[in-house]
């Protein structure tokens, strides 16, 4: 069996996804905390911020899979 190929391109695109997702897990993570204290203020502000991460991840993960068709045989 052939060892696998390598994409440097894949590589950065999966990069850019996990710190995107990882961004976004500690930003969930302050905002369940924020929500457990009852603090509106930690609240407000980090809404705009998350929906921020997640567009990106959202992005990000969709750039994968643009990038990963190429890699399919006609």
């Amino acid at each position: 069996m052939p060892a696998p190929t390598t994409c440097a391109e894949c590589d950065l695109l999966w990069e850019e996804y996990i710190r995107a997702v990882t961004a976004h897990l500690k930003i969930v993570a302050r905002r369940h905390k924020a929500t457990l204290q009852d603090d509106l203020a930690v609240l407000d502000e980090l809404a705009p911020i998350e929906g921020d991460l997640a567009r990106r991840e959202l992005k990000a993960r969709r750039a994968i899979d643009e990038h990963e068709a190429e890699h399919q045989p006609v």
